[in-house]
Formats: structure tokens, C-alpha cells, sequence
């Protein structure tokens, strides 16, 4: 193994700094500056033209970003609103009759969703000022399913695991309908089931899926993980003997996804390998000892090869041959997985992402360097925020592509889950700052978010973390930025989550 880099400060923890400290947590400013930041993006980030209201909240939103010099402190209290009154005057009245107009009685919850969950006890406290919002909500402050991966490689026991779960708990845990295979399957909608309850709802459930987690034969794996495996697949760039890096690999689960397709029929001949590269030595270590424990054969994890490299800088391949297949999924905030993590929101904030992006660009603009001609990148996360995502991808195109287009985007591989819900990638969104310092710590005030139009009008606000390429820019139609693909969480039950396929074609 190749001798560790020191990693330094995890980039991750960095980024989720105690904005407001103690206060900030306790006080659940997170959930509602989680409202206000998605509440005011356009149709097509987390919400769709389906979703109630969109169209009024669009409007709203637009004549109160333009309120202050193309910038908006979007409060959440009475006292921001007396801030904003008096700073602005009579611009205020638009905001506030939106208020005033969207104020309707709370349609009844649907069944699943936790009422005293602290997302929808911050929702209805609005006053239906973001009903736009209901069906992403109401999705989030579900528990996340229960979802199983039946491995890849042949073994006498996945006909067994499969017969049984389908004869004896199919009340628990289906296939999808939009998976042809039938190796993914989700708990029902009617169980109720995730991996928190498994034990409680049905011990003997439990134990089959411990034990054929532990014998190599499935895998507990989130639907939005499986996605980029799936996807690289598809179009070719993971096959039989294909040469995979997996840039920021912990926890290991499209690792050992990858593996399953490079090893497939293999024979002494075949020369595919993984690559797993973590920074954190220790998550390293957690990351060997998963692969050695998920039951694959030892003649198969035998191509697993580890590394501790900052994935930025990951160096090129002394055989100078560059990978066939790159999984760049990178660091971030995690709101996408707010269904299962409840550290999360009560500590969110945009700054979170904002301090992410340079590096995630980073990374990316690093796989692109590593991959071969013909090869495909597959960059992900498991955020919603377009900063982490369309405007990092939309960065490292005109980074690297310039008047000749060496990378193009791919669109969403043919035939793959027929029916199966994606979003498009969105060309526009709006940028968005918290400045703790301006917060009046009273019982209702969680501050405010401010928008920017633009990197001129942030920086001429004095607002340090801006970065140019966060804003939405002029050639983001032409890079084809609807050829990404998002997951929400409302359109399967799922997690969030953002995928882009990019192929270097010179």
C-alpha cells in the first residue's frame, strides 16, 4: 500500500462548523433557514411544476430578491420582518402580502409522516408560507426505507435469499417496479420499515438480511448509492475487466458494487482492478475491514487496491495508463440524507455547501485529468444544493473544455430502470448567505439568508465566503446542464441525491 499523506482537518467537519454555536442547535435555526434557502429556489431543485403553489412562491421570490440592491435577508421571525420593514420601507409590502395571501388552513398529514418531527414542526409554524414546499417536506420527515442490493456475482445462495424474501416477507420488502433484475428491492409503504425498526418489526427479517449481508450474497445499500455504479455501467465505462478508481470510497459500498461488475466471469487473464482511495487513514481502515467483512470471496476483493491520497491531487498511474471509469463522489453537506442522519438540520446552514464547493471542484477537475479518452466520470452527491452540483459541474466544463470541448455530458443511459423517476439538472438557482452576526438571539428570530443576483453584488456586500462560481453562469444552457440527473425524495421515497455522467471525448 502506498505510504499515507497526512490528511489534515477533515474538510467535511470544517465545513459544518457550530454556525451560532449551542444557540444555533438548540433554538432549530437549521430547520427553518433549510425552509427559507429551498423554499425561494425555482422549480426544478427540490420541488416540481406539480408541486402546489410554485408558481406563486417564484413570483414572491422574485420581487423580494430585487428589494435591496439585487439582495434579499429572507427572515424567518417578527423581528427580522421589523428589520426588513424598516430597512426597505414600502418594498417590504410584496413580502409580506405574499405572507398574508399563502396563510391557509394545514392540509391533513399523509400517513407515515412524523408530526412532531422538528422539519414539519418548523413547515407548519410558516403558516403555509412555503406549502410549495409540502410534498418535499412531508417526504423528509419520513423515516427513509429499508433497501436491499442482491450482489452481482453468481452464488446458489441468491436464489435462495430471493425465493425467501418473495414467499416469506413480501409484506415487508418488494423489488421495485422499475428495476427489470429484481435485485433491488424496498420496504413496502404499508410496513413502514427501516433499517432502525428492522429488528423490532420482524426479528427473522433481521437475521437473513445480517447473515446474507455478512456471506456476501446482498447488500444494505441506499437506492442513491447504487446510482453511479449503475449508471457508469450502462454506458460502458465499467465492464469486465475495466481499470476503476473510487475517488472518496468510504464507506465501500460502490466499491464493492464496482467490483462485483470488474470481476465478473473472471479468469487469470483478467486484469481489472479498483481502485479505493480515501483521505482519512482512518476511514481507510473502516473501509478495509467493511470489504473483508461483506462476504465476496477473497478471490474477488484480492482487486481491491487501497490508497490514502487527498482525492485533488490523486496522483496519475505510473503505468501512465488513465482509468476506464472514475466514481467522484465527493464530500458534502448531506442533505440528501437527512431522512436518516439527524445531526443535520439542526446544525444546517448554506455555508455548509459554500465552503464545500472549492473543493468538490477540485476533486472533479482531478478525475477529469485522470480519466482515459472515452472514459466516463461519474460525479454525485447526496445534496440538493445546486452549488454542489450544477455549478460545480458547470465550473469544471469551462475550466477544461474552453473553445475546444474535450468532455461533453452524458445523458441518462437508455433502458436503464425503465420507469424509475430522475429530475433533470436545473440551469438556474439562487445564491444564498447566513450571517450569524446580524442575528437577534430572541425567542422567534433564526436570522436570515441573504440573496445575491450576482458575485459583483455580493462582493460589493462585503460578503467574504462568495465565489464566482457559484452564480449560474451565461454558458450553462449550452454545457447541457439537464443532462444531470436529480433524485428527490418525494418521487420514489428515497433519499436525495445528484448524479452527472461526463465523458472525455479528446
Amino acid at each position: 500500500m502506498p505510504k499515507r499523506k497526512k490528511s489534515g482537518n477533515n474538510p467535511l467537519s470544517s465545513a459544518r462548523k457550530d454556525v451560532g454555536g449551542l444557540w444555533h442547535r438548540k433554538s432549530g435555526a437549521g430547520y427553518h433557514l433549510f425552509l427559507t434557502y429551498y423554499g425561494n429556489q425555482p422549480v426544478g431543485v427540490v420541488t416540481t411544476d406539480d408541486d402546489g403553489n410554485s408558481q406563486q412562491n417564484k413570483s414572491a421570490t422574485t420581487a423580494s430578491c430585487q428589494s435591496d440592491g439585487n439582495k434579499a435577508a429572507m427572515g424567518n421571525s417578527r423581528a427580522a420582518k421589523k428589520r426588513r420593514k424598516k430597512k426597505n420601507g414600502s418594498n417590504v409590502a410584496s413580502v409580506v402580502a405574499h405572507e398574508i395571501d399563502s396563510t391557509t388552513t394545514s392540509a391533513p398529514s399523509p400517513p407515515g409522516v412524523d408530526t412532531s418531527h422538528p422539519l414539519m414542526q418548523a413547515f407548519n409554524s410558516e403558516s403555509n408560507k412555503f406549502a410549495h414546499l409540502t410534498n418535499f417536506v412531508h417526504a423528509l420527515s419520513r423515516p427513509l426505507p429499508l433497501t436491499l442490493r442482491i450482489r452481482k456475482h453468481e452464488s446458489a445462495d441468491s436464489a435462495e435469499i430471493t425465493q425467501m424474501l418473495s414467499r416469506e416477507f413480501s409484506n415487508f420488502v418488494i423489488p421495485v417496479a422499475y428495476d427489470p433484475t429484481k435485485q433491488i428491492y424496498q420496504s413496502t409503504p404499508r410496513s413502514n420499515l427501516c433499517k432502525f425498526n428492522l429488528g423490532h418489526q420482524s426479528p427473522e427479517l433481521k437475521a437473513i438480511v445480517v447473515d446474507a449481508s455478512m456471506n456476501g450474497t446482498l447488500a444494505r445499500q441506499e437506492l442513491g448509492s447504487m446510482l453511479p455504479v449503475l449508471c457508469l455501467e450502462k454506458v460502458g465505462a465499467i465492464t469486465k475487466g475495466a481499470k476503476v478508481l473510487d475517488m472518496c470510497a468510504s464507506p465501500g459500498s460502490k466499491t464493492l458494487q464496482a467490483l462485483e461488475i470488474v470481476v465478473s466471469g473472471i479468469d487469470a487473464k483478467t486484469r481489472g482492478r479498483v481502485i479505493a482511495n480515501d483521505v482519512h487513514p482512518k476511514r481507510l481502515d473502516s473501509l478495509r475491514e467493511a470489504i473483508h467483512r461483506s462476504g465476496v470471496p477473497a478471490e474477488f476483493t484480492d482487486r481491491v487496491t487501497y490508497t490514502n491520497f487527498d482525492a485533488s491531487v490523486f496522483p496519475f498511474p505510473k503505468s501512465k495508463k488513465l482509468f476506464d471509469a472514475i466514481i467522484c463522489d465527493v464530500p458534502c453537506s448531506g442533505c440528501g440524507t437527512i431522512r436518516k442522519d439527524p445531526h443535520i438540520l439542526p446544525m444546517w446552514s448554506p455555508r455548509t455547501s459554500n465552503e464545500l464547493h472549492v473543493l468538490q471542484l477540485k476533486i472533479l477537475l482531478r478525475a477529469m485529468e485522470l480519466i482515459k479518452k472515452g472514459g466516463v466520470v461519474c460525479y454525485s452527491t447526496c445534496s440538493l444544493n445546486p452549488i454542489e452540483d450544477e455549478a460545480v459541474v458547470s465550473a469544471a466544463l469551462r475550466e477544461v473544455n474552453g473553445d475546444d470541448a474535450r468532455y461533453q455530458l452524458l445523458d441518462w443511459p437508455e433502458e436503464l430502470l425503465p420507469g424509475f423517476i430522475k429530475r433533470p439538472g436545473v440551469d438556474k438557482w439562487n445564491v444564498g448567505f447566513y450571517d450569524e452576526n446580524k442575528l437577534e438571539k430572541d425567542d422567534d428570530d433564526f436570522g436570515s439568508i441573504s440573496f445575491y443576483d450576482s458575485y459583483n453584488d455580493a462582493v460589493e456586500a462585503d460578503v467574504e465566503e462568495a465565489n464566482a462560481s457559484f452564480w449560474p453562469h451565461t454558458t450553462n444552457k449550452e454545457q447541457s446542464l439537464h443532462r444531470c440527473s436529480r433524485l428527490l425524495p418525494q418521487d420514489q421515497d428515497s433519499g436525495g441525491f445528484f448524479v452527472a455522467l461526463i465523458r472525455r471525448i479528446k
